[in-house]
């Protein structure tokens, strides 16, 4: 049987093809990580399910839930701030109104009086849990 020998400037092309490979997956890696360190977590997604505990605990668990911020939806930080609580609360149904449902989540991001801002929803105040975190309940 024969071998096939290629020339010596194609096994060299070769290899160097294969190290520059190599070394641009390498970089690839470290900047995916540099990118990884520097930007953790923006929106604090990590933080809810230990945020919103004490608040789970109280609302019912099979329910529609109304949902009350001052960030508001159209731009990213309260779209992820409404998604982190909808995830954190699931299998409740969270919804982006607070005008209908019995419970309501109030998710603020600024020190606020919390009694009027539900008032002006015909809520009732039933709990804060600090941190921006409060509990509404519809007025009979």
């Amino acid at each position: 049987m024969n071998s096939v020998r290629y020339p010596v400037w194609l096994q060299a092309g070769v290899c160097v093809i294969a190290a520059l490979c190599l070394i641009s997956g390498i970089q690839s890696y470290r900047a995916g990580d540099a990118y990884g360190h520097a930007y953790q977590d923006p929106y604090m997604i990590n933080a809810q399910p230990e945020r919103l505990r004490e608040a789970a605990r109280v609302l019912p668990v099979n329910g529609i839930l109304g949902y009350l911020s001052d960030l508001s939806f159209a731009d990213a930080p309260g779209q992820a701030a409404y998604f982190g609580v909808a995830y954190t609360l699931a299998p409740r149904l969270v919804t982006r109104s607070a005008d209908d449902p019995q419970w309501v989540i109030g998710n603020f991001s600024h020190p606020l009086d919390f009694a009027a801002e539900g008032a002006t929803h015909h809520l009732d105040l039933v709990r804060d849990f600090g941190n921006g975190v409060v509990i509404f309940r519809r007025r009979p």
